[in-house]
């Protein structure tokens, strides 16, 4: 075999092969960070994979899970929204106060939680706390809330936090409709609205 003829052979493969494997990184990458994935649903500025503690989760969806560390609801139990940006788009800041307001899919009961870049609870503010539980949240009489996020204390119902950098909500909705295949219909999700921002 001519040298040059084999040579040029072994480079056409390696380029290829490095091609391939830079399109097969930039895919993964992208459906783990910027994508909901397969199986995903998106409700204004919320997303949740309603099949992830299911025997059918896909690869990719398994992989979100696992790189979040957290611990999905069974098909049957509920379903986790998560929030990273408000309605204009922007990334949820802890210098920021926020109005998360509207109503939620029916279900049983629902909690909210903020959480930090590293996936932990945000430490909340002095004499607050940083999750809220449905049964506590006060209401308007249209069954409509408001929950006013921030560092400053706040009246009627606050979501403390404190820190500085990016963080997400979560909303869990548990024994809901909307985690059976015909309740996947787009559901009320409540808005998130950025107030001031704080140095």
């Amino acid at each position: 075999m001519d040298p040059a003829n084999f040579t040029r052979q072994i480079s056409g493969t390696l380029v290829a092969l490095a091609i391939g494997l830079g399109l097969g990184g930039v895919s993964a990458w992208y459906a783990l960070q910027q994508s909901h994935g397969l199986g995903g649903i998106s409700v204004g500025e919320w997303a949740a994979w309603p099949f992830t503690g299911g025997k059918d989760a896909d690869p990719y969806t398994v992989a979100k899970v696992a790189r979040n560390g957290t611990i999905p609801l069974g098909a049957t139990e509920g379903l986790a929204f998560e929030a990273r940006v408000d309605n204009q788009g922007r990334d949820l800041d802890l210098a920021c106060d926020y109005s998360v307001s509207g109503v939620t899919p029916p279900s049983k009961l629902w909690t909210i939680v903020a959480y930090g870049r590293g996936g932990e609870p945000v430490t909340p503010s002095p004499a607050g706390t940083s999750s809220l539980y449905s049964g506590d949240v006060l209401r308007f009489p249209d069954g409509s809330f408001r929950i006013n996020v921030s560092r400053r204390p706040r009246a009627e119902n606050w979501l403390a936090i404190s820190g500085s950098g990016t963080f997400h909500l979560v909303l869990r909705v548990y024994d809901t409709p909307i985690t059976s295949t015909t309740g996947l219909a787009r559901p009320q999700m409540p808005v998130i609205i950025r107030g001031e921002c704080h140095e």
